[in-house]
């Protein structure tokens, strides 16, 4: 026992420092690894209720229909790690958002070379939004990179919605902070003095707080709801801030009924066209050799 003893007390005199110090290096054929996430995104659901991990698996697999295949995995409780094994299959996924899963909303990102999944924060969301009631002559992308960091930070601007001769709304793409509650309406004033309020309507909008305005919950688990026990707890926002589908599936459209700016009308219908053509002068020769 006495000799164990007498060593902690040499131990505990040395001095480490010289070697802590000294130059390393690895040797040949070691090299540093690349992004091991570099093919994976990592998404948040906005919820209070728990994911059925299975289903939701099975179904965005299915909308997603990535060519080369997908394996999700739960690193934390409604956080997942998405790996993709094509990077066409991750941009088309990252950049044709938003995305929901039993009306949660998926807040979805890259990974830095340098970060582990957990550590990613996952506060911002691009989403497409609507602005209702803008006069005609305020139309421009000038003004809808103004109004798109109004309602949150500006990303992309739809030329064809926006060109239209009938258009009804303008069509944008902002970032938002899920942490901020969703934003409305905005009233505007001309240099004339005159005055106009726009709407914001969300595309592809799940569930949110009537009574706050966030995403990350609903009415049921507001805090505001909770302290006041539900009484006079007014509702500011509400469903109407949910913009309709845009694509309507239409039964027995004619071909002959052309998109504003489809550019490739002409030439498809032309084909068509001369198809038809073709199987006329058919039919005529046939008749003619008949007589």
């Amino acid at each position: 026992m006495a000799r164990y003893q007498n060593l902690e007390e040499h131990l505990t005199y040395l001095n480490i420092d010289e070697e802590e110090n000294e130059d390393f290096t690895f040797d040949d054929g070691v090299e540093e690894q690349m992004n091991q996430y570099d093919l994976c995104l990592v998404g948040r659901f906005l919820t209070e209720k728990n994911i059925n991990t299975r289903a939701m698996k099975t179904k965005l697999a299915d909308v997603w229909k990535p060519t080369m295949g997908i394996n999700i995995k739960e690193i934390d409780p409604v956080i997942f790690l998405f790996q993709f094994y094509r990077r066409e299959d991750l941009l088309w996924v990252y950049n044709g958002g938003p995305w929901s899963f039993d009306n949660a909303m998926l807040v979805i990102s890259k990974i830095p070379t340098v970060d582990e999944p957990l550590n990613v924060p996952l506060w911002f969301m691009e989403m497409w939004i609507q602005v209702h009631d803008l006069p005609k002559g305020f139309m421009s992308e000038a003004v809808g990179k103004q109004l798109g960091d109004f309602f949150g930070e500006f990303v992309a601007y739809d030329v064809k919605n926006n060109s239209s001769i009938l258009v009804e709304y303008m069509r944008i793409k902002i970032k938002i902070d899920v942490r901020r509650p969703l934003k409305r309406k905005k009233r505007i004033i001309r240099k004339n003095g005159t005055e106009f309020t726009i709407d914001c309507k969300y595309e592809r909008l799940g569930d949110f707080c009537f009574a706050c305005g966030l995403m990350s919950h609903t009415e049921r688990f507001c805090r505001r709801n909770i302290d006041n026990r539900g009484e006079n707890v007014q509702k500011e926002w509400g469903g109407w801030l949910r913009a309709p589908p845009r694509r309507v599936a239409s039964q027995n459209r004619s071909k002959w009924m052309r998109n504003e700016n489809d550019a490739d009308w002409e030439a498809k219908m032309g084909e068509t066209v001369t198809n038809q053509y073709s199987r006329e002068e058919i039919s005529e020769t046939r008749v003619k050799l008949k007589l």
